[in-house]
């Protein structure tokens, strides 16, 4: 009863802004440690499902068409500062004309990229780019339109999350994640023991759990939570898009740059490696990813947070709160490196020897990882902020050469080759520059290029 009393004290100090946060974040630690297990779960069903080989050509297959998602010129996180300033300044008709003409142009651009991109993989030497077999050409087609028509149709219905967030409810988002997660892992279940291993029945099991879940969401979020901001054709006014856009733009750059470094890893491995050295990468990838998935958890309120302080000048809270999420990474930090000490256990539990991942790739997943924490925590915290320009000129920078140079390693140096660019290139580029544009933020003291 005591601990019951400290969590309800620690949830209720505050004020209603820091009360929001810590809801959800407690809320969210419940769903995604369901969404986790599942997660990890996932793996072993799906690699005895298919293969360790098939499972590396599933990985590239999903990394590529990844790269679908910029097509959104960052209208979701446009949409999601200009209604949130919208609410706060209770221009609630300007903010449906936003969610309106954010649907629209999201479902004109998505129906224009699908074709086009169905088209093309008709004529794309699948097995050739995969690296794969070519006796899995056809199977290889299927797989790859299934996902981007699956990927297509959810792109639209996902923009409901970006409002979700926007009100600071990020733990409603991932109520459907995580029912996402649980279905899917009674699907492989049904699958495994009722057909045969096939890259189109996975594809088909992953996009339909995904996809039924979405719906059920845009359904519940627009006739219950957001009734009032229902998109709707009537509203939808192309002039508005232009105080979308205008701060869009700018995160249609940021997507475009991190699918480019963080989608590009399993192509290359896949290219000069294998598919089997792709299964390698991303199963001590899942295992290190529960840090950043924890991590995703206590950032992901801040965005929506952030972004209200600021409209209201709240400083003092916004330091404050930089502070605590500093003091947290450390402590995921820690956590990190006891995971790599036990990680040859815990794979032998988890994969047994279906999968060997040497203890160095583990190591140096850890530090990518623990990188990753560190610049989205600064990205999520300038993106509250509206100031992201900075943030576009070092990443660019960064992405430009990381491509080229994670070719050139991976061919003459392995996987150790390629985990060692994604480190040091970040490093190098992208690693400090938030620690000092935030600080000047925060203090009044940012000019020039750290104020935009």
């Amino acid at each position: 009863m005591f601990s019951l009393n400290k969590i309800n004290n620690f949830v209720n100090s505050g004020n209603n802004r820091s009360k929001k946060a810590k809801k959800n974040i407690l809320a969210m630690f419940l769903l995604r440690g369901i969404s986790i297990l599942c997660s990890l779960i996932v793996v072993p069903l799906t690699i005895d499902y298919v293969s360790p080989y098939e499972y590396g050509i599933w990985l590239t297959i999903s990394s590529l068409v990844a790269w679908l998602s910029f097509f959104d010129i960052g209208i979701g996180n446009g949409l999601r500062n200009k209604f949130i300033e919208s609410i706060e300044k209770k221009e609630y008709k300007q903010a449906r004309m936003y969610v309106s003409t954010a649907y629209a142009i999201i479902s004109l651009v998505v129906t224009c990229v699908w074709i086009i991109a169905i088209i093309a993989s008709l004529f794309i030497d699948w097995p050739g780019i995969l690296n794969a077999d070519v006796s899995l050409s056809r199977e290889l087609l299927y797989t790859v339109l299934i996902v981007v028509t699956n990927f297509s149709i959810l792109f639209v219905l996902g923009l409901n999350r970006t409002l979700l967030n926007a009100i600071q409810k990020p733990a409603l988002a991932s109520m459907f994640d995580t029912s996402t997660q649980v279905l899917l892992c009674l699907v492989l279940l049904v699958l495994t023991s009722c057909t045969k291993g096939n890259l189109v029945y996975l594809a088909l099991a992953m996009g339909g759990t995904s996809m039924l879940t979405l719906v059920i969401s845009n359904v519940w979020t627009y006739t219950k939570l957001l009734k009032e901001y229902r998109p709707s054709l009537k509203f939808v006014n192309f002039k508005s898009a232009k105080g979308i856009m205008s701060l869009g733009i700018m995160f249609f750059f940021l997507q475009i740059l991190a699918i480019a470094f963080y989608q590009t890893n399993n192509l290359i491995i896949s290219h000069y490696l294998g598919p089997d050295e792709v299964t390698t990468y991303n199963i001590a990838f899942k295992y290190l990813q529960v840090l950043p998935m924890v991590f995703t958890i206590i950032i992901t309120p801040f965005w929506s947070a952030f972004a209200e302080a600021n409209v209201n000048n709240d400083y003092d809270w916004m330091k404050n709160v930089r502070k605590r999420l500093i003091q947290a990474l450390s402590i995921l930090g820690l956590c990190g490196c006891i995971m790599v000490v036990i990680s040859p256990f815990v794979y032998d539990i988890w994969i047994g020897d279906k999968v060997q991942v040497p203890f160095i790739v583990t190591s140096l997943v850890f530090i990518f990882q623990m990188l990753n924490m560190w610049g989205s925590m600064w990205t999520q915290l300038l993106s509250g902020l509206g100031k992201i320009r900075l943030q576009v000129i070092c990443s660019s920078v960064c992405c430009l050469s990381y491509i080229p140079i994670c070719c050139y390693f991976c061919d003459k140096y392995g996987l150790n080759g390629l985990l060692t660019v994604s480190i040091v290139l970040p490093l190098i580029c992208t690693s400090w520059f938030g620690v000092i544009q935030t600080h000047r933020l925060l203090n009044k003291t940012a000019k020039g290029i750290w104020n935009k």
